[in-house]
């Protein structure tokens, strides 16, 4: 039987192609995740120049050495030196460029703002008196043991944090708020990122048409179409009843390159998506089942000349089964990339069903103080307690060990698990 690491495989080799790249602007990538297509070196060191980590005074280190010195103890009994008093003259302020600095005085500076020339040390406006702005000249006190101020304090320098040239962004990174950051910090403005496929999510089966006599509401396109639009794909919804040559003209006639489908595909006698398999010449769709509960019916390929992946219809079915293959698909992650936020983690109370021989099992779980609780069962109609969980966990498969690699249990018997919150 087929893993769901394979074809988790199988599916990225269906959509990978698909995937192209186009340059955005920065501020278009803000609350859509995106794989870096290119290298990035900065044009520019950050900061740009030096500048005070501080509201205070700019000195230079030589000021505080010439200046006249006593000494004092603070409250609790331990030395201190003080230095001046300081003439001041002026003040820098953050976007701000200051005069030269004579020797001898010093001047108030912001923070962020760029440090002037004669000066090396920023002196913290909480070290000095009268302790504001606005005066004349300044007292200035330290603990001994710094035997005054060194060049250097407080001060961020040029290019501390990013050096022109050096390498910021590393092709394949997915772009996280701090990544766009730096491109940002660096005056990048645009990037050139992988971009998705224009998607069609087809909910087969009569059940779900207008007309359906059993009444059943669509639940599938929504969960996927959320899922796919909050990954930054096109999306157009699509249902059909169970008529294989009416699903085929549809989807030639839809503008899309991948087409997600949900149902169709089991053991019964009206599984649309495999009769229009059949149906299609030129149809290269393979069906088999994974060794996976919930998400046992799976199908990938081509048919209607497009790009196919098929999902079971049961909700759960198929939201797992979006999680697991068709998310890390987008995102062009190899099979040992995480799509999720992975956490190992206890389970309370054992499992409440025995796992299959053979087979992952992916279960919903709640986080509590003390560590997992499942809900729902393993049954894959139960959308609600999906909805409630905020965690999916992986029960590895039982029998001697087979596929162990997939999923396997952590240190302590933790379960690997994947926020899904």
């Amino acid at each position: 039987m087929t893993t769901a690491i394979m074809h988790r495989r199988r599916v990225l080799d269906t959509i990978g192609p698909l995937l192209q790249s186009q340059t955005i602007p920065i501020g278009e990538l803000l609350d859509t995740p995106r794989r870096l297509r290119i290298t990035l070196s900065s044009p520019i060191d950050v900061p740009g120049f030096d500048n005070s980590s501080m509201d205070g005074y700019a000195v230079a280190a030589t000021t505080l050495r010439d200046a006249k010195q006593s000494h004092a103890t603070d409250d609790n009994g331990r030395p201190q030196t003080v230095y001046g008093p300081i003439p001041v003259h002026g003040r820098v302020a953050a976007g701000a460029r200051g005069s030269e600095v004579a020797a001898g005085t010093a001047v108030e500076i912001m923070t962020g703002a760029p440090l002037p020339a004669g000066t090396d040390t920023v002196i913290k406006i909480e070290d000095t008196h009268p302790g504001r702005f606005e005066s004349p000249e300044i007292t200035i006190t330290l603990p001994a043991t710094d035997a005054g101020a060194e060049p250097g304090a407080f001060v961020r320098s040029r290019g501390s944090d990013v050096a022109a040239g050096s390498t910021v962004l590393s092709a394949g990174v997915m772009l996280t708020p701090a990544h766009l950051g730096v491109a940002a910090a660096c005056g990048i403005t645009e990037l050139e990122v992988q971009t998705l496929p224009r998607v069609l999510i087809v909910s087969t089966g009569d059940e779900i048409t207008a007309a359906a006599a059993a009444g059943i509401h669509d639940a599938n396109s929504i969960t996927l179409g959320a899922s796919l639009r909050r990954l930054g794909a096109e999306t157009t919804l699509l249902t059909v009843p169970d008529d294989p040559q009416a699903l085929l003209d549809a989807v030639r006639a839809a503008d899309c390159e991948l087409v997600v489908s949900t149902g169709g595909i089991s053991k019964g006698a009206h599984e649309v998506v495999k009769l229009a398999a059949e149906l299609d010449e030129g149809s290269s769709m393979v069906f088999e089942p994974i060794a996976m509960q919930p998400g046992g019916p799976q199908g990938c390929g081509r048919l209607a000349d497009t790009a196919w992946v098929a999902l079971p219809g049961n909700p759960v079915s198929a939201l797992i089964s979006f999680e697991m293959f068709i998310r890390p698909a987008l995102l062009c992650l190899d099979v040992d990339e995480e799509p999720r936020e992975t956490e190992y983690h206890r389970l309370l109370g054992g499992l409440d069903e025995a796992p299959p021989s053979g087979k992952l099992q992916v279960r919903r779980a709640v986080m509590g103080p003390d560590g997992l609780e499942l809900v729902g069962g393993t049954r894959s109609h139960l959308l609600h307690n999906y909805a409630q969980s905020s965690h999916l966990v992986f029960i590895p498969p039982t029998d001697s060990g087979a596929h162990t690699n997939e999923l396997a249990p952590g240190a302590d018997d933790r379960l690997k698990t994947w926020k899904i919150t």
